[in-house]
C-alpha cells in the first residue's frame, strides 16, 4: 500500500511531499515492522517522478524479496539549490560552493542538521504513531548529496537511525567536518552501513572522479575502526546516476535488513 502526504518542516517554513510503502494487510498483522528514510524520494518508487525517468525500484524489490519493511520517500526541494542546502550538513566553503552555483558570493548547503532534526523530530514520531513500526530498527539512505545528509543522519544521531546505505557520496564537499563527526561520535549503536562509489562519479570528469575517490577512501579509513560491520563497495563501469543506483538496492537492502519478514 502506498499512501502520500504534504507535510510541514516547521523549522524550516517549508512543507514536503512524502510518499510512504507499508506491507499490505498491515492492519490485519501484529508485526512491527523496521522503517527506511529514503532521500531523493521522488526517485524511489516511479519512473514517472524520478529523475532520468528511472526509479530505484524499491517496489519491485520488496515485491520480489518479500522483505517486510516501511519505506518512507521524502521528496527533495528542486527549487534553486535548496536541495544542496537541506542536504547539506554544513555551510559549504566559497570556492565550492561557486563549483555547483558559478554564483561568486553565494555560499550553499548548512540547513542540513535542521532536515535531519525534522526526520527526527517530527516526521519519525508521526510515522511511528501512524503506522506498526519497530522504533528501534530505523535506516536512513541517499545518494550523491542525498548520500552526504543519510551519513550525517547516521553520524551524528547514530542512536535513531542505527542503519545506513549512502550511494556516491558526495564526501568531498565536507572531508574535514565528516572526520571530526566521526572522531567525536559514540558510534557503537550503528548496527550497519553501507557506502559505495562506482569508476566514473564524475560522469566523464576526471578531476571529479578524484574527488569521489579520495574523500570516500578517507571515510572509509575513519570508518574501518568505528563502525561494526561496515561494507564499502567500489563498482568498476558504474557511473552517477539513478540506472547504477537502482541496481544496488538488492545489494544493500539485505545487509540492513536482512532477511526480516522473509
Amino acid at each position: 500500500m502506498l499512501e502520500r502526504f504534504v507535510l510541514p518542516i516547521h523549522s524550516l517554513k517549508r512543507d514536503r511531499q512524502v510518499v510512504i510503502y507499508v506491507p499490505d494487510h498491515y492492519e490485519d498483522s501484529l508485526e512491527r515492522y523496521p522503517v527506511l528514510y529514503i532521500q531523493d524520494g521522488e526517485n524511489a518508487f516511479f519512473d514517472e517522478t524520478a529523475f532520468g525517468h528511472r526509479s530505484w525500484g524499491f517496489l519491485d524489490y520488496v515485491t520480489r524479496s518479500g522483505m517486510k519493511v516501511i519505506l518512507v520517500a521524502v521528496y527533495c526541494n528542486q527549487e534553486g539549490f535548496k536541495r544542496m542546502d537541506e542536504y547539506g550538513p554544513w555551510p559549504i566553503d566559497e570556492d565550492l560552493s561557486f563549483h555547483e552555483t558559478h554564483q561568486p558570493g553565494m555560499i550553499i548547503g548548512g540547513e542540513g542538521d535542521l532536515y535531519v532534526r525534522w526526520l527526527i523530530e517530527e516526521l519519525k514520531p508521526w510515522v511511528d504513531a501512524r503506522y506498526p513500526t519497530d522504533p528501534q530498527d530505523t535506516g536512513i539512505c541517499g545518494s550523491s548529496m542525498g548520500g552526504v545528509i543519510a551519513s550525517y543522519a547516521a553520524l551524528a544521531y547514530p542512536e535513531v537511525f542505527k542503519k545506513c546505505a549512502a550511494l556516491s557520496t558526495a564526501f568531498w564537499f565536507y572531508e574535514n567536518e565528516f572526520q571530526t563527526l566521526i572522531e567525536q561520535s559514540d558510534l557503537s549503536a550503528i548496527e550497519a552501513f553501507y557506502f559505495d562509489i562506482g569508476s566514473d562519479e564524475g560522469c566523464g570528469d576526471e578531476e571529479a572522479n578524484i574527488w569521489y575517490r579520495t574523500s570516500n577512501a578517507r571515510i572509509l579509513a575513519l570508518l574501518q575502526e568505528r563502525i561494526e560491520p561496515l561494507y564499502f563497495q567500489y563498482i568498476g563501469t558504474a557511473s552517477h546516476n539513478e540506472w547504477e543506483w537502482s541496481k544496488r538496492v538488492p545489494v544493500f537492502m539485505p545487509l540492513l535488513f536482512g532477511r526480516k519478514g522473509k
